[in-house]
């Protein structure tokens, strides 16, 4: 959801006079040799602030995570800067990844909360966004674009959730048969991270329909994951394994489900191997509010 003054800034942004863009094509044609001109040079690029085209400004910015071992603070402010490109070109999973990235070398960076919260809204995952835009009030108690978000983000998730879940209950009162739509009801209450005593109902009636139903096995893995129950995930990610092998999304929830248990090796390789099948998977599960 964006509020309108966010809509305004981005048609600003996209309205920048186009002289910038060949200015910083003279300047990428005259770049120094010098490394640290160079690096210079790339910053001003990736602190663009909209000026250029993006996949110049994303490999700027990579440009000078990669330069920024010894910098810390302006690696994350790279990582940060990346994120918000990979946001505009519809990039949302490496968009969070970047944003987390930056969360785990600065804790204390709003800016990058506010950024990964807008990308949640953006998908519609209202909890997640909430978490991130209290995190950043925490940080910055008067910011009133924060609380200008997460009011946003508020009604998002009330009209939201309450319609999509009652579309799903009409849906199943005509059709009671249909796994799918049990699936479906237990995947959003599996999201919202409430009433997973009722989201196991649903995943459970749709298995009993259709018990080597996938997406069923794997949508009944979170809810194990999120009561806690890890040894439950892994078998109904072993079971959706075992129906659609080698599919990202299962090896990587397999992967954070060993973590939770200790066995901290395996579920590492299973979340490598996830990534691989299926990148951007690890994005996604943040998204859902269940890394370890």
């Amino acid at each position: 959801m964006e509020t309108p003054a966010i809509a305004a800034d981005t048609g600003s942004r996209l309205m920048r006079p186009l002289a910038a863009l060949a200015l910083i094509g003279l300047a990428a044609a005259c770049a120094p040799t010098d490394p640290a001109s160079r690096l210079g040079q790339q910053i001003a690029v990736c602190e663009g602030d909209g000026v250029g085209l993006p996949q110049q400004r994303l490999e700027a910015c990579s440009a000078v995570i990669a330069a920024s071992g010894d910098d810390p603070a302006r690696r994350a402010s790279a990582l940060v800067d990346r994120g918000v490109i990979r946001a505009e070109m519809a990039e949302d999973a490496r968009a969070v990844a970047d944003f987390g990235r930056a969360l785990r070398i600065d804790p204390g960076l709003a800016r990058a909360l506010l950024e990964r919260g807008q990308v949640h809204a953006s998908r519609e995952a209202f909890d997640h966004a909430i978490r991130d835009y209290d995190a950043a009030l925490a940080l910055q108690p008067n910011s009133q674009q924060a609380w200008e978000l997460r009011e946003a983000a508020v009604y998002g998730r009330s009209e939201g959730q309450l319609d999509e879940l009652d579309l799903l209950t009409r849906a199943l009162a005509e059709n009671p048969n249909e796994p799918g739509l049990w699936n479906n009801r237990c995947w959003v209450r599996a999201l919202s991270g409430e009433e997973l005593e009722y989201a196991l109902a649903d995943c459970n009636e749709a298995l009993r329909l259709d018990p080597d139903n996938a997406a069923a096995l794997d949508s009944r893995a979170l809810v194990h994951f999120k009561r806690g129950d890890f040894d439950a995930a892994i078998a109904d990610y072993n079971a959706a394994l075992a129906v659609d092998p080698g599919r990202g999304h299962y090896l990587y929830g397999r992967g954070l489900a060993r973590r939770g248990k200790g066995e901290v090796a395996a579920g590492q390789a299973d979340m490598a191997a996830g990534e691989r099948a299926q990148p951007g998977v690890a994005g996604l599960y943040q998204s859902y509010g269940v890394e370890i």
